[in-house]
């Protein structure tokens, strides 16, 4: 999703953001394009602290000096933001900007511990990985919605920005960003993905129910897929005890 020919310049009104304070983003690509609707935005903003504590995802709008959008940030520190836009006759491209938000930031919170089920009000998505463990390359999830505790089909929510839910996975590390939109399928999501290599990777999903956007989030472990020798094929090697 990196293409060097189309980046994003970002500015912002205050220049020096401090925390909790109404801030301005203009993003201007650098070579003058159309851009097309995707997911019925032409760009989805990602905005996500350092330590991958806090997550947003908006959607600046068209002016004449670019795109706009209003936002605010919680506290001290630094914050990635993923610009996600089609060019128009082009694949997606996806570029990381960075942004420092004045005075000192908080002790950073630590992910180590896997977290596969996020709630948010009634109800609550389990992930579950279809050869029991998730590994590098790509890999199918399953995605199982529950309202009050009981199973339920996505395909009975409403759509969000024209799907029944958009999911965004990004390494702990370096920030590697992936951005999903899961199938529904025999009543479950159906996650596509592919880990560009072993770690702790951070997961949202956003999802629209009577009217309301829900986010749950995750902490997914990602271990390195080994080759078994006997077949040729590739299987995720056995966690360690």
């Amino acid at each position: 999703m990196e293409n060097r020919e189309y980046i994003m310049e970002l500015t912002s009104v205050p220049q020096n953001i401090v925390p909790e304070q109404e801030t301005r983003l203009t993003l201007t690509l650098q070579k003058p394009s159309v851009l097309e609707i995707s997911h019925e935005q032409k760009i989805h903003l990602i905005i996500l602290s350092d330590d991958l504590s806090y997550f947003n995802h908006i959607h600046p709008v068209e002016t004449e000096t670019g795109y706009e959008v209003k936002t605010q940030f919680p506290s001290p520190g630094k914050f990635y933001l993923f610009a996600d836009y089609k060019p128009y006759g082009i694949e997606q491209v996806v570029n990381k900007l960075e942004v420092n938000v004045q005075d000192n930031a908080p002790s950073p919170v630590v992910y180590s511990k896997e977290e596969l089920t996020g709630n948010s009000g009634a109800y609550s998505i389990s992930l579950v990985a279809d050869q029991g463990q998730f590994t590098n390359g790509h890999m199918m999830i399953d995605g199982i919605l529950k309202k009050d505790g009981k199973e339920i089909d996505p395909s009975t929510l409403d759509n969000y920005l024209g799907a029944k839910a958009h999911v965004v996975l990004i390494s702990v590390d370096d920030k590697e960003y992936i951005h999903v939109h899961p199938e529904v399928e025999n009543g479950r999501y159906k996650l596509h993905a592919s880990f560009p290599k072993p770690g702790i990777y951070r997961g949202w999903i956003q999802f629209q129910a009577e009217g309301r956007l829900h986010t749950t989030d995750y902490v997914l472990k990602v271990v390195q897929e080994q080759a078994n020798p006997g077949n040729g094929h590739q299987q995720a090697s056995k966690p360690h005890h």
